[in-house]
């Protein structure tokens, strides 16, 4: 029933003046690198060229061109206008550097890495770059969503059948759905799906149909499947055509990590000292948010995250936003009670004085602070659509594992052990716990937010707050909602725990699937009746992404209804 879609073989490794590294995997066969933000790989520093280079993929390998760039570009040293790649040629463009090599397996997220000292930290942080996979976007494709999972399916001719014989493009084993239920025709620049006599019917928005032209983005629902139609888009795609209009004001939230933190005149995080010293984040200090981080954060065995500017930066110059006038980027302390940083956002929101409905633009814990905000502190009354990305809203068994500690359980290091204690004082972090049964053990099943006895006595109150938040939360949105998830990515899905006659855990096993995008799990990132967006991509660069990043276009320009 499901196809899994294998890791590229090659990939790009970059690593800036900085000395900050990315990896990028090659699914694409033809990849723009350059300085402005609609590239597929967006390398923001003054020696790179708006439009610098192109990599494609032809019959005998890749080739790299150069596009008229002003500082260049070279492989192996030497200045190319266009030349072929071999495997560990090194290419620069500008001042960043480029490792054309086979891709890496990326360590599984239960095998953890042992950090004892600053020399491990720095080898560390070298060593767990953020992933970025650069997937084939530029033709047409259908992306499948069941319980069971989710794949793509590119649409090679002209036609895409779907039905409950195996002899069909997109094969859908469920009783609810017809042999040959549906297909999707393209005639020219128009695509269309036509029921063919189906028992229970083709729908689109509520609405059965039986022979309707769809849009990209646009959800075809068949049984209990959902089929999302995605045209194809190029690089000018990314861009908005001529003059939008008024534009619908945006707020942005960023997700836990993602936000400036001050102590007086001084920046605590980002701060690469903070890892080295994580009491700097304990909560007896008062910190102050300020923006959005415009670095790439890496916490080891923990989070990596891109740069939230990319997201920012592509609204500003491909759809032309203007921050503080339609455009609102929300810092908070991601340390606290996700209902206080609601509150925050409510004020900010009144102070900003925009006019009109809003669309808010969350990512994963953003998003909690945001249905926080619209379900209860009334924003459902001035925000039009919110675009959940990766967001928790069923919690994460990740938030689980990383609240364990002991000498039988993660080899952490004393440098990672301090972290993660630090960590244990969070309101935040227990509010993004799993809401629903992913734990076992030999004794019962553990509900790690209405059992408190796995945790230490001391935080038990933010446990229980934690599974009041999540009531008073609910599990929908009362305002249109589009909920962006990643799929095809290893992620922790369950655990299986041991624990003494005490309760107290002393063992725990992880169980990972490819069902989610590194941390988050499919399952947890979807709202009932909220839209949905599948793409093949990691927690920490999903609003990096370009067909992400065409969904955002599509939302943000779309006709009102």
């Amino acid at each position: 029933m499901t196809h899994p879609t294998s890791a590229p073989s090659l990939q790009l490794t970059l690593t800036m003046p900085n000395g900050v590294t990315q990896t990028y995997g090659l699914a694409k066969a033809s990849i723009t690198i350059g300085r402005q933000t609609t590239s597929d790989m967006v390398l923001r520093h003054w020696t790179v060229s708006r439009r610098h280079a192109r990599i494609d993929r032809i019959a005998g390998g890749y080739t790299i061109t150069d596009l008229g760039s002003v500082n260049g570009t070279r492989v192996n040293g030497a200045p190319i206008t266009r030349h072929p790649l071999m495997l560990g040629d090194l290419l620069h463009v500008g001042d960043c550097t480029l490792r054309f090599e086979a891709a890496r397996l990326e360590p599984a997220p239960e095998r953890l890495t042992r950090i004892d000292s600053e020399r491990d930290l720095h080898d560390t942080l070298v060593e767990m770059p953020v992933h970025v996979q650069l997937e084939e976007s530029s033709v047409p494709r259908a992306v499948v969503h069941t319980s069971e999972g989710t794949w793509e399916v590119p649409l090679a001719g002209d036609r895409l059948t779907i039905g409950r014989d195996p002899d069909n493009d997109i094969h859908l084993e469920f009783p609810a759905v017809s042999r040959h239920h549906a297909v999707i025709e393209r005639a020219g620049d128009t695509y269309r799906v036509r029921d063919l006599r189906s028992q229970n019917g083709t729908w689109i928005r509520r609405e059965r149909i039986s022979s309707k032209d769809i849009e990209d983005g646009e959800s075809i629902y068949i049984g209990p499947a959902c089929v999302l139609f995605k045209r194809g888009l190029s690089e000018s795609d990314l861009e908005a055509e001529g003059d939008v209009g008024k534009r619908r004001p945006v707020v942005i939230i960023p997700g836990f990590a993602g936000s400036n933190l001050w102590l007086g005149s001084e920046q605590i995080w980002p701060a690469m000292r903070t890892l080295g010293n994580p009491s700097l984040l304990g909560m007896s200090h008062r910190l102050d948010a300020r923006g959005v981080v415009d670095d790439v954060v890496v916490v080891p065995n923990l989070i990596k995250l891109d740069q939230y500017s990319l997201l920012t930066g592509y609204l500003r110059e491909g759809l032309g936003y203007e921050p503080g006038k339609d455009l609102l980027e929300f810092g908070y302390d991601f340390r606290q009670d996700n209902r206080e940083s609601a509150r925050l956002l409510a004020a900010a929101i009144d102070k900003w004085q925009v006019s009109g409905p809003i669309t808010i633009i969350a990512h994963s814990m953003g998003c909690l602070i945001a249905r926080c905000f619209i379900e209860r502190l009334g924003g459902y009354r001035r925000v039009e659509r919110a675009i959940f990305i990766g967001g928790p809203h069923a919690g994460t068994p990740y938030a689980f594992t990383s609240l364990l500690r002991g000498p039988n359980l993660l080899p952490l290091g004393m440098m990672n052990l301090r972290l993660r204690e630090v960590l244990a004082t969070f309101p935040s972090w227990y509010q993004i716990l799993p809401t629903y049964r992913c734990v076992s053990s030999a004794q019962s099943p553990l509900d790690v937010l209405m059992d408190d006895t796995w945790v230490a006595d001391h935080v038990r109150p933010l446990l229980r707050d934690a599974c009041e938040f999540r009531r008073e939360l609910g599990s929908q949105s009362s305002v249109p909602a589009v909920c962006i998830f990643g799929y095809g990515i290893k992620t922790v899905t369950e655990a299986t725990i041991e624990r003494d006659d005490e309760g107290v855990v002393r063992k725990a096993d992880l169980a990972t699937s490819d069902h989610g995008d590194g941390m988050i799990p499919e399952r947890s990132a979807l709202l009932k009746g909220a839209e949905i967006h599948p793409v093949r991509q990691h927690h920490g660069s999903l609003y990096v992404d370009s067909d992400v990043r065409m969904r955002l276009k599509l939302e943000l320009t779309r006709r009102a209804q």
